[in-house]
């Protein structure tokens, strides 16, 4: 999944927050989808990897 189609939140206690954006046929927004997981949780680490990479990238832009 494109880092752009995707935003990922760190909430308290390294709850991480997942909106997953999309469009439908003629590219209009539609409602994000949302995702929240918790550091029990089996795809924590996954998202969790993703989370430190866009951040990385964010703190590039500077």
């Amino acid at each position: 999944m494109e880092v752009e189609h995707y935003t990922i939140e760190r909430r308290p206690h390294d709850v991480l927050i997942v909106y997953v954006h999309s469009t439908d046929s003629n590219g209009n927004p539609l409602p994000d989808a949302v995702f929240t997981f918790r550091p029990i949780d089996p795809q924590y680490e996954q998202w969790w990897r993703r989370y430190v990479e866009q951040e990385e990238q964010r703190w590039q832009r500077f």
